[in-house]
């Protein structure tokens, strides 16, 4: 404990079998001591207050796990992650977005001493919480191919910024404001131009991300008119937050940076390892994006991307077969993993 290091949180120390190699007792015995050790313990536990436990569950912090573990199943391979993260933006959308405009900060309340759902009051969403949400939307579609996540990114975006942009001060403001003029978070009225990480990314550079990602995919060029704007009026200042403004310095590179798409187009093993080899490198503006043959349809994909990819000649005969695009220029497509690591080399 801090301000005793006499004393110790309980935690194991040592193995069982450590124990009985000390003692010279049976391990079975010393398990079993152990189990009634934790039996009386629990019911000593069990006659104290339990502290209380927030049970609310936050929009933003949600979409930012969702995010996480998108990413994570991706790159581990682990199907029950992303199964896991798109019930959890389901939910979301479900519970705590309108569809059109407006979204909520709480998805949903904790339980109540008698048991039940608690209600509470209906918070308003912050730019935090759709900035976020925008993202695991986005990376939802990429994981999912389900068209619907693509969609909901595109009505959130343009919903932050009806509610958040102010278009004097080309900055996004972190809460929307009421018809009384005022900001619709209680009693904090004042709004915020969030540019510095305290300690989740700050909200302005977040929204930018979101914006650049959506312009790549659906050819929207006031997303990247926005978000050029908005980093030029903190250009002035983000040198004085140092590592606080990681956010921006992210933003900034995806900014300047030509966005790099891979698309790998089949399935089989090949498609596995073409996909294995775009996502080997890091690059910040580098997008992988791995479809099925029923998604090149203009209906299944964002626009930009359908404009891209419906231009390019489809190998005949392939199983599955890739492309590297950097901005709006695209490779010819390749049908192997080798290839495409030697096409990523030249557009990286």
């Amino acid at each position: 404990m801090r301000h005793n290091p006499a004393k110790n949180v309980l935690h194991v120390r040592q193995t069982v079998e450590e124990i009985a190699i000390q003692t010279g007792k049976p391990v079975d015995e010393l398990r079993a001591t152990i189990e009634e050790a934790r039996r009386k313990l629990f019911a000593a536990r069990k006659r104290r207050v339990a502290p209380s436990v927030d049970q609310t569950l936050y929009t933003g912090w949600n979409a930012m796990a969702v995010t996480a573990y998108l990413e994570a199943a991706r790159v581990l391979k682990m199907d029950s992650a992303r199964e896991f993260a798109l019930r959890t933006l389901t939910r979301l959308l479900a519970q705590a977005w309108d569809g059109v405009e407006t979204l909520g900060h709480v998805i949903a309340y904790g339980m109540t001493s008698a048991g039940v759902q608690s209600s509470g009051e209906r918070a308003p969403g912050t730019l935090d919480d759709y900035a976020f949400t925008v993202h695991a939307c986005i990376d939802a579609w990429m994981a999912s191919q389900n068209l619907e996540f693509y969609h909901a990114a595109i009505r959130l975006a343009d919903a932050m910024i009806a509610r958040f942009h102010d278009p004097v001060a080309e900055v996004f403001r972190d809460a929307a404001v009421g018809s009384d003029g005022a900001a619709e978070l209680g009693a904090l009225r004042a709004r915020r131009n969030p540019v510095q990480d305290t300690p989740t990314p700050a909200g302005n550079p977040t929204a930018v991300a979101a914006l650049l990602r959506l312009e790549m995919l659906s050819g929207r060029e006031d997303y990247g008119q926005i978000a050029v704007s908005t980093m030029r009026s903190f250009s002035a200042v983000v040198s004085q937050l140092g590592l606080y403004a990681g956010s921006y310095g992210l933003a900034l590179e995806r900014l300047l940076a030509d966005p790099v798409q891979v698309v790998v187009v089949g399935r089989g093993a090949e498609a596995d390892r073409m996909e294995a080899a775009a996502m080997a490198g890091f690059e910040l503006g580098k997008t992988v994006i791995r479809l099925a043959f029923r998604r090149l349809t203009e209906e299944g994909l964002p626009l930009a991307l359908a404009n891209l990819l419906l231009k390019v000649p489809v190998p005949k005969d392939a199983e599955a077969w890739a492309i590297v695009c950097r901005k709006r220029t695209c490779r010819a497509p390749v049908m192997n993993a080798e290839d495409l690591q030697t096409a990523l080399e030249v557009v990286v």
